[in-house]
C-alpha cells in the first residue's frame, strides 16, 4: 500500500452525519433493487442493502468510510457496448474487446485444486496459461502434478480437468520478494512478466492475502501495468499471511486498512473495473434478519449499517483497450 505517513485520501464529507458521503435515509427511503440473478460477478453499481438501525456491536466511523470508499472504487463503469460484449463467469466479468487478440498469455496465481479461470481461458479463449501454486499437494491438484489433459485440441466429453490449449504449472506463489519461506518457493511478478509485450496478459491472483504487496510493486510500474490486458482477483483486506511483506504485520489496522483502499483506488489510474461479487455475496443473507438489534461483531470494513467489504472478487481491463473517448 502507500507508504507509512504517505498522505491518504481526504475523507468524503459526511452527509447527515454518515460517514463516505452516504445520504443512508436516502437510501432506505428509495432501496435500489438487485435486478440478476446471475451468480457470477456482476457488472455495473452494486446493488447493496443497508439497514435502518446498525447492525453491529460496535459502530466504527472509519471502518464504514473505508468500507465505502472500497465501494466506489469497485463499481462497474462500463458496459456491454464499451466492451462489445461482457462474458460472466464464476469470479470474472470479462470485457470482450480485450480477449480477441492473438499471441497473449494468461497467468493465473492460486489454482487450488481446480482453475476454472484457467481452464476457460483455454478452451473458450484459446489462450495459452501458465498455473501457480505452492500449497496445494499435486496429489489433490491434476493440474499442479500435470496429469490434467493438456493440449487435446477437445475436451468434449471429458468431465474434469482438461485444457484444449496448452498449460504449464509451477509449485511457486507469487509474492513481493523472490524468498523461500517455510519451504514454499515465492516468485514476483515482475519476474513471470518481464520481457513480455504490451497488453499482451491475462492475470488472475487469489493469493490470500498477498496481493497487497504484489499489487503495491506493480502499480509502481507503468511498464508491467501495460502489459496486463485483464486482472481478475480476489481481495481479503484483513489477512495477512506468510508471504506478505514483513512490514504488514507490524502495522497499525486503521493504517494498513487504508493502505490497501488506497491500492484498490490507485488501480484505476490505468485499469476499468469491470464488475465485482459484492452484490452476489449479500443474495440470501438478510443483514436486518441476521444482526437484528446490533448482535453481530463488526466487520473489520463494511458498509454504512451493510455488509462486509473484507472479501470479494474484482475485475478490471487495462483502459487502452476501450474504445477512445471512453472517461
Amino acid at each position: 500500500g502507500a507508504a507509512p505517513g504517505a498522505a491518504a485520501a481526504a475523507p468524503a464529507p459526511a452527509v447527515g452525519g454518515w460517514p463516505g458521503g452516504v445520504d443512508l435515509e436516502a437510501m432506505l427511503a428509495n432501496p435500489c433493487k438487485v435486478t440478476s440473478r446471475s451468480m457470477s460477478n456482476r457488472p455495473g453499481v452494486p446493488c447493496m442493502q443497508r439497514t435502518k438501525e446498525n447492525p453491529y456491536r460496535r459502530d466504527t466511523p472509519w471502518r464504514a468510510e473505508l468500507g465505502e470508499r472500497v465501494l466506489k472504487a469497485v463499481t462497474g463503469r462500463v458496459t456491454h457496448e464499451d466492451c462489445e460484449g461482457l462474458e460472466l463467469f464464476g469470479d470474472s466479468a470479462w470485457c470482450m474487446r480485450a480477449l480477441k487478440a492473438p499471441n497473449v498469455l494468461g497467468l493465473s496465481y492460486g489454482i487450488e485444486e481446480r482453475d476454472l479461470w484457467s481452464e476457460k481461458m483455454s478452451n473458450i479463449f484459446k489462450i495459452p496459461t501458465r498455473l501457480y501454486d505452492c500449497f496445494i499437494p499435486p496429489a489433490r491438484s491434476p493440474p499442479i502434478a500435470r496429469t490434467a489433459p493438456n493440449g487435446t485440441g477437445s475436451c468434449k466429453g471429458v468431465g474434469g480437468h482438461c485444457y484444449e490449449t496448452p498449460y504449464d504449472s509451477f509449485r511457486i506463489c507469487v509474492g513481493p520478494e523472490h524468498r523461500l519461506i517455510n519451504g514454499r518457493q515465492y516468485e514476483t511478478l515482475e519476474e513471470h512478466l518481464a520481457g513480455r509485450p504490451p497488453l499482451s496478459t491475462h492475470l488472475k491472483i487469489d493469493s490470500e492475502g498477498t496481493e497487497w504487496a504484489i499489487l503495491d510493486r506493480f502499480l509502481s510500474s507503468p511498464q508491467d501495468q501495460d502489459k496486463v490486458r485483464t486482472l481478475d482477483m480476489e481481495v481479503h483486506f484483513s489477512m495477512v499471511p506468510e508471504g506478505d511483506d514483513p512490514s504488514a504485520k507490524a502495522t497499525p489496522e486503521r493504517e494498513l486498512l487504508e493502505q490497501r483502499v488506497r491500492i484498490m483506488e490507485r488501480l484505476s489510474e490505468r485499469f476499468v473495473c469491470t464488475g465485482s461479487t459484492l452484490e452476489v455475496y449479500q443474495n440470501g443473507w438478510s443483514l436486518e434478519e441476521k444482526c437484528r438489534g446490533g448482535k453481530c461483531d463488526e466487520p473489520h470494513i463494511h458498509l454504512v449499517h451493510g455488509i462486509s467489504v473484507d472479501q470479494f472478487a474484482v475485475s478490471y481491463v487495462h483502459r487502452d483497450l476501450l474504445p477512445p473517448g471512453f472517461a
